[in-house]
């Protein structure tokens, strides 16, 4: 009995003519498996990063101020002085203060200011 020894992408060979659909669909399983492990492993990475709250800008409407900052929307509201029936939905911090003919910088300020007190028990 001859010992035959093996070579390294022998076994593959053997499985390519043996299956070669089952052979394509597994390696594509394991490439699979292996692009979602990263994503998952970058992901988890990314979870431990400490949460940081963006810098207010004008582009910003205030329901995605109230979801970035982690604050309730009648806080937003209230700093903003507008009525919750959804009329705004759209409008960003730029066209509130163009239509206050106030300075945006202002508004952001009281904006700032607003969240800060609630985050601090102040605020409503």
């Amino acid at each position: 009995m001859t010992r035959r020894k093996a070579s390294a992408g022998g076994w593959v060979k053997r499985l390519w003519q043996r299956a070669p659909v089952l052979t394509l669909v597994t390696g594509g399983a394991a490439l699979l498996v292996l692009i979602f492990a990263l994503r998952l492993s970058l992901a988890v990475w990314h979870w431990n990063a400490a949460p940081t709250d963006p810098e207010l800008a004008g582009w910003m409407t205030p329901r995605f101020v109230a979801h970035s900052w982690d604050v309730p929307p009648t806080v937003v509201l209230q700093a903003l002085a507008l009525a919750s029936d959804g009329s705004g939905r759209r409008m960003t911090l730029d066209d509130l203060a163009q239509t206050r003919s106030t300075p945006l910088p202002v508004l952001l300020d009281h904006l700032q200011a607003r969240i800060d007190a609630h985050r601090e028990g102040l605020g409503p």
